[in-house]
């Protein structure tokens, strides 16, 4: 169990230790707890919290999952915007689940991913017949540009969104030049107020 906040950890750890069979084997706060415990403890699930200290979720995702290929993420966050979902199934989340959904939704969700399946917030389920033709955030962006919008509306440089996407520099800053002109942006300041208008990201 991954989140800084002790007492959202305790509270969920007697939720999950009442199952049977279940344990809490760790509970950490930070990336690096969660780095050197991960040295020590085997675990089959990780529920993992978007926001950390000091570490940037959907990074992490990837990173734990190069580690460790079969682990089961099942993530566990305030963020229930459509492309923070989109990008965490992407980078390997077994689960997606709001902190705004019922204590049960945590245990279909870990449920579910042990199986081997992914899990989706009920709340946060496409409506059936919208797979291609509902409603989108960010109509205008391809699906890389909406990837990369999502990045520099959470502060990330065009740097790290190249790092963290697995492209180089240029095709990077290459999509932000796009996402300015079909938006009709002139800095990353107004990305980001756009961004908060829309509800991708968290207003501060």
């Amino acid at each position: 169990m991954v989140d800084d906040h002790p007492i959202v950890r305790s509270g969920f750890r007697q939720l999950l230790e009442q199952e049977p069979g279940w344990q809490v084997v760790a509970e950490v706060g930070s990336a690096r707890e969660l780095a050197a415990t991960l040295l020590a403890v085997e675990c089959d699930v990780l529920v993992l919290d978007l926001n950390l200290p000091d570490g940037d979720g959907m990074v992490m995702i990837r990173q734990l999952l190069a580690q460790r290929p079969r682990l089961a993420i099942v993530v566990l966050t305030m963020h229930d915007g459509a492309l923070y979902v989109q990008e965490a199934l992407a980078a390997g989340a077994m689960g997606y689940v709001s902190k705004r959904a019922g204590p049960d939704e945590l245990i279909d969700a870990i449920r579910t991913v042990q199986r081997g399946e992914q899990y989706l917030d009920r709340a946060l389920r496409p409506p059936p017949a919208s797979d291609a033709g509902g409603p989108q955030l960010l109509p205008e962006l391809t699906d890389r540009e909406a990837q990369v919008f999502l990045l520099l509306a959470r502060g990330h440089s065009v740097a790290r969104v190249a790092t963290t996407i697995g492209i180089n520099n240029k095709t990077a800053y290459a999509h932000r030049s796009s996402i300015y002109a079909k938006l009709k942006l002139a800095s990353d300041h107004e990305l980001r107020m756009l961004g908060k208008r829309r509800g991708l990201v968290a207003a501060s």
